[in-house]
């Protein structure tokens, strides 16, 4: 395939950057105006964490008194935090779920469904597709969930080089490199760990190959965006996790692109057709379900052009959003 266009690459890599860096900026202000102050944690050796102290505090603002009582009364200190975390986490990445999957099942099937499937002869998936994503993915959800909280204690016990002030690495454009640093770290990561789960055949066969049961457009949606095996989810973001270790990145940072994710997987499942270059956008994922050894990148199509792994929608393929 032809080389693809280096500035629109590296302008469209800059404004996710860019947006990473203004949403972690407002995010900051926001805890400000709610008053976390650090350090806040009364708990012997974590008086001075605010990676602990600020997952605490969001505890203490979303969950039930009761409920936090509940497991300090009958944990350590540790043991009742990540528990708590976990029931938070397995929560929120369920309503997340549920939200943004189905607010774009809304708008393309509804409100969309006329121009984006109708007129052009493209089949929605059944209703049983639908249920059978939903069914696998909420399953998953259960042992998905401990990778962040894993995540959490990395970084709360202080073996990654997550940090939480921008003022800790020298100011605002240290910030902007490391986060582009850790973004790109990250993508690359994410590709080869993709790659191998189709090359390995064990992998494929036992933890990958569950979720490419989805292999034409009509079965796919955005409810199949989490809708694996929960290895498969764990192995695909571990990325993240291990980047920590290499790239310092923001706490924040680091959460916004978690939640970034989960809301660009459920675009890439829609099977629509819009171009994107060099956004690895759907209609690239729609033909890595169809064709499994193509378009293993997950923002970008760089490291497939790269390693020769990148196969365009002809023109001919349904959908067009255009």
């Amino acid at each position: 395939m032809d080389r693809p266009s280096v500035p629109r690459f590296m302008l469209q890599g800059l404004a996710l950057v860019a947006l990473f860096v203004g949403a972690t900026a407002a995010l900051e202000e926001g805890i400000s105006l709610f008053g976390f102050d650090i350090p806040m944690s009364p708990h012997a050796g974590f008086e001075k964490n605010p990676f602990f102290a600020f997952n605490q505090w969001i505890n203490q603002m979303i969950l039930p008194p009761a409920m936090l009582q509940y497991f300090e009364d009958r944990m350590t200190i540790k043991q009742a935090h990540y528990s708590v975390t976990y029931l938070r986490d397995f929560v929120a990445g369920t309503l997340l779920y549920y939200m943004v999957a189905g607010l774009w099942h809304l708008w393309i099937y509804h409100v969309r469904g006329e121009r984006y499937f109708k007129k052009q002869g493209a089949t929605m998936p059944s209703r049983e597709i639908i249920l059978d994503q939903i069914q696998l993915a909420q399953l998953s959800m259960f042992v998905y969930a401990g990778l962040p909280v894993f995540s959490e204690w990395l970084i709360e016990e202080g073996y990654t080089l997550a940090y939480w002030s921008i003022d800790e690495i020298g100011g605002w454009p240290i910030y902007v490199a490391y986060t582009a640093a850790y973004l790109a770290c990250v993508e690359i990561g994410i590709y080869w760990m993709h790659r191998t789960l189709h090359t390995n055949k064990f992998l494929y066969k036992y933890v990958h190959g569950l979720h490419h049961k989805y292999n034409k457009p009509e079965l796919l949606s955005p409810w199949a965006s989490v809708a694996f095996n929960p290895l498969d989810g764990i192995l695909q973001a571990c990325p993240y996790v291990i980047c920590l270790f290499i790239v310092p990145c923001h706490y924040l940072t680091h959460v916004l692109m978690l939640f970034f994710t989960a809301v660009w997987a459920t675009n890439i499942h829609d099977a629509l057709d819009g171009n994107t270059e060099p956004i690895m956008g759907s209609k690239y994922h729609t033909k890595h379900h169809t064709h499994y050894h193509v378009n293993f990148g997950q923002f970008f199509i760089f490291c497939d052009w790269f390693w020769g792994t990148l196969s365009a929608p002809g023109d001919s393929r349904r959908m067009k959003l255009a």
